[in-house]
């Protein structure tokens, strides 16, 4: 029943009825999410993102499913979900023309949710999601270019402009020693 917003969902959906790559049932709101789950149901209510929308009480916006990947051409939820193509949802401007907050632009915002390195290799993934693997800068991968992000973001806290939550490696609101072990740590290893 709650709002759902900057999530994604991978893997596999089954069932009978009310089925969906993010959601089966929806009550509420929903938006900056994607879907490229796979999705098979047996009775009424299955879609790409959404199987069911309750009207009145729930709003999807700015959402997409992967239309090959889930199997799927319809989604509940109306026009703020979209099925794309692999291709369309592994490319950037599906995302940031919507709205989307990515790494490495601010017009859709400062926060730098989501991230994605370079068109046609995967679909977004959630900024902090690379951070904690010591990959702090596109390209994939750990090297020079993440140290010099984290040395630009030397010491910033949560909340301050420039501050990017992919630095900030093990998630307590500030870029400081413990995220350079992070990204040493990975480093040693070849990650």
């Amino acid at each position: 029943q709650g709002p759902i917003y900057n999530s994604y969902a991978t893997g596999s959906a089954e069932g009978g009825m009310y089925v969906g790559g993010l959601v089966g049932w929806n009550g509420s709101r929903i938006y900056l999410s994607y879907a490229t789950s796979s999705v098979s149901g047996t009775a009424n209510s299955v879609g790409g993102l959404a199987g069911y929308v309750n009207a009145g009480y729930s709003t999807i916006s700015s959402c997409f499913w992967d239309i090959e990947t889930s199997g799927l051409a319809t989604s509940a939820g109306g026009s703020g979900v979209q099925g794309k193509t692999t291709a369309e949802m592994q490319t950037l401007s599906t995302f940031t023309n919507a709205g989307w907050d990515f790494v490495g632009e601010t017009a859709n915002g400062k926060l730098d949710h989501w991230r994605m390195c370079a068109d046609g290799a995967d679909v977004p993934w959630l900024s902090w999601e690379f951070g904690s693997g010591g990959d702090f800068a596109c390209p994939d991968g750990v090297g020079v270019e993440d140290l010099e992000a984290l040395a630009t973001r030397w010491l910033m806290t949560e909340g301050q402009a420039g501050y990017n939550y992919a630095c900030d490696a093990n998630g307590d609101g500030k870029i400081d020693m413990a995220d350079f072990e992070v990204l040493a740590g990975h480093w040693i290893e070849g990650d």
